[in-house]
């Protein structure tokens, strides 16, 4: 397994001064999100886009993109830098609500973040007490940049040679999100990836609703034989038509690249790292910005054809294999399978080609 990197230039102390001097917190998507504004308008959000968190509130995150400002459930963002969540009463204060003592606080009790407002936080006791207490009175309990999250099952996890064994129900800390997978640390600051799909944050599973899926009404195709490979010229673009052509009938796992299946561009990303060692980006959205914009008649084989299948711009991508075809992991198909670029759907749906050979 590749060994995962994270930045750990920033001390810990360090972390929690930020945390408590009312920078903006900073996450991560771990899944789309669209939103439609007042105006009429959609915001959306794609995976793994930076997460500019201005607010926390019981019912999500308070994000802004450009002059908007939108909720979030909690469940599709991590944090990965800013406030911490946890704070430990570090003198005489009392937690009030409607200007009224719910109840005083006590020296070292542990209370969590549920809505900074400046100079007081709204902070929910281990009883369940709420209500506002002075920020001067507190100190960070934990890391700022570390999201808490409960595993689904009992596990290893591993990395570079190194284990983590993780209980069911175990919270987890999380410092990152790459690839469809949490990045966790065990109480050594060693980091371990765990799937999305087995872990839960607040309580919930990340959602999955408005993840890339392409409608089940494609037109079903057998698994085809061997690509012809006669009139393609470039030996880089052989070499990734035929590993292309030899994943024909492997299995659409949302998410994957390789190991148990592949998601579309997951399929993009694995051939071109493994055949010919280019990093290309992992999502269709970014795969689509990534080398030579590419005219449709001008189309070779090697090149990227991206669609539009969710009616939210860049939502899929295929291997241009040449005579009008593409291969691809078609989660509408359940499987890796050869298209024609003719195809009315695909037809319709097709936005742009990039050439990365």
């Amino acid at each position: 397994m590749e060994k995962i990197n994270i930045k750990s230039s920033i001390g810990v102390a360090a972390l929690c001064v930020v945390g408590l001097l009312g920078l903006r917190d900073t996450g991560i998507f771990v899944t789309s999100h669209t939103t439609t504004l007042n105006s009429g308008n959609k915001l959306s959000f794609e995976v793994e886009e930076k997460a500019n968190i201005i607010e926390i509130k019981e019912q999500g995150y308070i994000v802004q993109k450009g002059e908007a400002k939108v909720t979030v459930p909690k469940n599709k963002i991590i944090k990965v830098d800013g406030k911490a969540q946890n704070y430990i009463v570090k003198a005489n204060a009392a937690l009030m609500a409607n200007d009224k003592v719910v109840r005083n606080l006590f020296l070292g009790e542990k209370v969590t973040l549920v809505e900074d407002r400046g100079e007081e936080f709204v902070v929910k006791a281990e009883d369940g007490a709420t209500g506002l207490v002075a920020v001067a009175n507190l100190e960070a309990a934990d890391n700022a940049h570390i999201t808490k999250g409960v595993a689904k099952k009992a596990q290893t996890l591993k990395n570079e040679g190194k284990e983590f064994k993780v209980e069911k129900d175990q919270v987890l800390s999380i410092v990152s999100f790459e690839n469809n997978n949490f990045i966790v640390i065990n109480d050594a600051w060693e980091t371990f990836p765990i799937p999305v799909d087995q872990v839960l944050l607040d309580g919930k599973d990340v959602p999955v609703a408005e993840q890339v899926t392409e409608p089940k009404e494609e037109k079903v195709e057998e698994k085809k034989a061997p690509v012809n490979l006669e009139n393609v010229n470039n030996e880089k673009a052989k070499k990734v038509i035929k590993s292309a052509g030899n994943k024909m009938g492997v299995k659409y796992v949302y998410g994957a690249t390789g190991t148990d299946g592949y998601d579309c561009s997951g399929l993009v990303y694995a051939i071109y790292k493994t055949e010919l060692g280019i990093n290309v980006p992992r999502t269709s959205k970014s795969q689509s910005q990534y080398g030579t914009q590419v005219d449709r008649s001008q189309l070779q084989p090697g090149d990227l054809v991206f669609f539009n299948t969710t009616g939210k711009g860049v939502s899929h991508v295929g291997i241009y294999i040449g005579d009008n075809n593409f291969i691809h992991a078609s989660s509408g198909q359940k499987k890796v399978v050869k298209n024609s670029l003719d195809d009315k759907y695909y037809n319709q749906r097709y936005v742009n080609a990039t050439r990365v050979l």
